[in-house]
């Protein structure tokens, strides 16, 4: 590939990735009505994307002026995706998460280089732009390449080690099937990781990778971004946070349970639960549930981790899952389809639904069904 096939490749590509990124942030945002953390995803696939694409384009284009206009900008929006996937975690996972004026701290990298671009002599901008072409990086390139790697080392363990104590207490407290619905963002997380590892990789290889490589890998991780969003409904943990505000410290307390009391502890739970169908209520925590009962959180809590070995979540669902099999061989006769009853059965999505039932019964729904009915 000669010099100038390859610069039509990177403007094909820079274009083509321009297009998608701005059709998935409109998907995105059309389909969940701008609510809760969409927002925050619909400018990790923009705001730190499509103006560095733009700079690539034009630059290869010839567009000159603005090639120098966008210069800045392409310079300093990339040093926001670190925070803004930070914040996006936050958003999803930390109760009462609102964002504050301190928080625009995580943008200073930003204004910096932006600052630096804006003080360099017109001249000097004109000569970065012609250095990289050749393939090289500039000083400013240099700083925000450092900028970047930074970030990558400061923000990705942090970002690990938030998801892994939240999913701890997820997967301790909730009834519903909270972390299999934000599971994703996870692997999410490790996905943008593992495509940063590749992309400062081949950076190091060969620096021109970065007008068409890091493109490419970007649309993959947001097509993985906006379809489990989309896929996955958000659940708000607000009255989770209500009633164990609302809790006394005497409802705190655990005690050294014994076999016998853990069994007693159980059984009343199960026997409010299928008298009253509690468990068919999707936003049902164990906050909430341990004092309709009157038995201390963690005492209830341990008592289930301890004596029918799972946890509050997984009890749930066992029992949901049953109802949902109730339902399945009534299909018939009530005129149900294995589509519709999810939500009767207190799961938020059919995703979820699906997740749930085969990982309890080792079957999906139509598979489960089917082997019934023969």
């Amino acid at each position: 590939m000669d010099l100038m096939e390859y610069d039509q490749f990177i403007i094909a590509i820079n274009f083509a990735c321009i297009t998608i990124l701005v059709l998935l942030a409109g998907i995105l945002l059309a389909a969940t009505r701008f609510k809760g953390e969409n927002g925050y995803a619909a400018a990790i696939i923009v705001i730190p994307n499509v103006p560095v694409y733009l700079y690539n384009m034009s630059r290869m284009l010839g567009w000159h002026e603005f090639t120098v206009f966008m210069f800045p900008i392409g310079f300093s929006v990339n040093t926001m995706l670190m925070p803004l996937l930070w914040l996006f975690t936050l958003k999803n996972f930390k109760v009462g998460f609102r964002f504050r004026y301190i928080q625009l701290l995580h943008f200073l990298p930003a204004i910096v280089c932006a600052l630096l671009c804006f003080t360099m002599p017109m001249q000097e901008i004109v000569d970065s732009i012609l250095y990289e072409m050749k393939g090289d990086d500039s000083w400013i390139g240099d700083v925000n390449t450092i900028i970047i790697t930074i970030q990558l080392v400061t923000y990705f363990p942090a970002i690990f080690r938030f998801l892994y104590r939240r999913k701890k207490e997820i997967y301790e407290t909730s009834s519903n099937a909270e972390w299999i619905q934000k599971g994703w963002i996870w692997q999410f997380m490790l996905l943008f990781a593992a495509l940063f590892v590749t992309v400062m990789v081949s950076y190091a290889i060969w620096p021109r990778t970065d007008a068409w490589l890091i493109q490419i890998l970007n649309v993959i991780a947001m097509s993985f971004l906006v379809y489990n969003t989309i896929a996955h409904p958000v659940i708000s943990p607000q009255l989770e946070q209500k009633v164990v505000e609302e809790s006394t410290d005497n409802n705190n307390v655990t005690q050294n349970l014994t076999d016998e009391q853990m069994r007693e502890i159980c059984e009343k739970a199960s026997s409010y639960l299928l008298t009253t169908k509690a468990f068919l209520q999707p936003d049902i925590r164990i906050a909430l549930f341990a004092k309709q009962i009157d038995i201390p959180q963690r005492n209830l809590s341990r008592a289930i981790n301890t004596y029918l070995n799972r946890n509050f979540f997984e009890f749930i669902n066992e029992m949901r899952v049953e109802e949902a099999k109730r339902k399945l061989v009534e299909l018939d006769a009530k005129g149900y389809n294995i589509d519709s009853i999810y939500s009767e059965c207190g799961f938020r999505s059919r995703s979820t639904f699906f997740m749930v039932f085969k990982k309890i019964t080792g079957k999906t729904p139509a598979i489960w069904l089917n082997d019934n009915q023969n």
